[in-house]
């Protein structure tokens, strides 16, 4: 009998404590839909232009993000655009992110310029500093497209660069807007920020539903966004930024390497500066060093070739110039093979990067310095080539012209004189006694000179 009264109560027990861990089971299963996050924010930099190395940096400030539990990591953005791969990538790695990314358009007269434009509307929370513009994402067109606002134009004639124009720009607009209608912005500005190039400011872009907030300065952002909840990888995350530090992360030595050598100029003047040490080397051989240095530069110039994407019309015609240059040395063209090689040099700068997959290219500042360079230099040899023919010939015949000797023994009209520290055979209108002075008027071959009375007075 107490056996069986303790079994009634011993079921309710076991009955309860299921029913307690079910619904224990059903609160936790709901918990993450609120999952608050809370310790340090990591930051970042990018100032500059979008590639490989930004990427990296991006990645690996996420790693860092998730190892130290941080609230979320905040990239400070100021950018004239970059790579197209490059910026697929870092939107890819933004979207899929478990930690909520902050990106943020600072300081003032900072600009988020085409492949800004889609690092900053794929962020979980997108920011502005006043003073600042967002916008201006048209792809470049190939074939010497513009770069800046408004349409290019398409050429008549080239009926194959249009289609490839038109896939680009379907593909980056589509791109877009898929980004804006995934974070809940406006897909409309975003798709004319790329058939369009349009441009907006601060106060535009969060008129326009395009950011989230316009803040001053880093403090006052982190205040603004406490409490905002945002979703990250598929969950909802409120943000605890009030009052958060933040961990500051620098780019390691590789990332700052291959940004630098990323860098359109960077790469343009190391080709150049390399094809300028080889030249220097054939003029004058046996230096060495111009010649090493200019090897060492061409290659890693054509590292940086490795990561940027380029034109080969470019390319060759950078190697034409060097062409120029080195045949300068051995054909007397008056310069004329110098011009051609500089405006090779320039033609090539201007084609270089001149690609759909980077809006970005060559500075006309550095490839007017460049040019210069390269052109007084060129104009200071074919300097020194034409005075070269108006120096007396110091060697050979024709240099002992005018040169003062003795006579060492004569017999009638010839005998043997010592001039320059040699004997030599002369000849002559007069005889001469031995230990007179003369001068050479005339060199007549086969080691005879012709000589006359040296006048003291000269």
């Amino acid at each position: 009998m107490p056996q069986a009264g303790r079994s009634p109560l011993l079921r309710v027990s076991v009955f309860f404590l299921l029913l307690s861990a079910i619904l224990g089971y059903q609160v936790s299963a709901a918990d993450p839909e609120v999952s608050p996050r809370t310790g340090e924010i990591v930051e970042i930099e990018i100032n500059g232009s979008i590639n490989p190395s930004t990427v990296d940096y991006i990645k690996t400030g996420l790693s860092e993000a998730r190892a130290r539990n941080a609230t979320a990591l905040l990239i400070l953005l100021d950018t004239p655009g970059g790579l197209l791969n490059s910026t697929k990538d870092i939107v890819k790695v933004i979207l899929n992110s478990e930690v909520p990314v902050i990106v943020y358009v600072y300081p003032r007269g900072a600009t988020a310029t085409s492949a800004g434009v889609f690092i900053t509307l794929s962020a979980h929370v997108a920011a502005m500093s006043p003073g600042t513009s967002i916008g201006a994402a048209h792809p470049v067109m190939l074939g010497g497209g513009q770069r800046g606002p408004g349409k290019p134009e398409k050429k008549k004639d080239d009926k194959s660069s249009d289609v490839m124009n038109e896939k680009i720009e379907n593909f980056a607009s589509s791109f877009m807007e898929s980004i804006a209608k995934e974070r809940g912005r406006n897909a409309k500005w975003a798709v004319d920020s790329v058939r369009k190039s349009v441009s907006v400011t601060a106060d535009e872009a969060l008129k326009k539903k395009v950011i989230d907030i316009i803040s001053p300065d880093i403090p006052s952002l982190l205040s603004e966004i406490d409490g905002k909840e945002v979703k990250a990888s598929g969950q909802s995350v409120r943000l605890e930024t009030a009052g958060a530090k933040t961990q500051r992360l620098e780019m390691s030595l590789r990332q700052k390497v291959v940004n630098i050598l990323s860098t359109p100029d960077i790469a343009f003047l190391l080709l150049s500066l390399g094809s300028l040490g080889i030249f220097l080397e054939f003029y004058n051989p046996g230096m060495i060093f111009p010649g090493v240095a200019g090897l060492i530069a061409l290659l890693v110039g054509f590292v940086s070739l490795q990561i940027l994407p380029f034109n080969y019309a470019g390319l060759i015609l950078l190697f034409v110039s060097m062409a120029l240059l080195i045949s300068e040395v051995y054909v007397t063209s008056y310069g004329l093979l110098s011009l051609a090689a500089l405006a090779c040099l320039v033609f090539g700068g201007l084609l270089l990067f001149d690609t759909p997959e980077s809006d970005l290219g060559v500075s006309r500042g550095t490839i007017a310095a460049v040019a210069v360079s390269i052109g007084l230099l060129s104009v200071f040899i074919v300097y020194l080539g034409v005075k070269s023919f108006k120096v007396p010939i110091q060697g050979g015949f024709e240099g002992m012209v005018g040169q003062k000797g003795e006579v060492v023994s004569w017999s009638q009209k010839s005998g043997k004189v010592y001039i320059g520290g040699e004997y030599w055979e002369a000849t002559g209108e007069r005889e001469f006694s031995p230990g007179e002075k003369v001068k050479v008027i005339e060199s007549t071959g086969d080691l005879v000179v012709r000589v006359s009375d040296y006048d003291d007075k000269q």
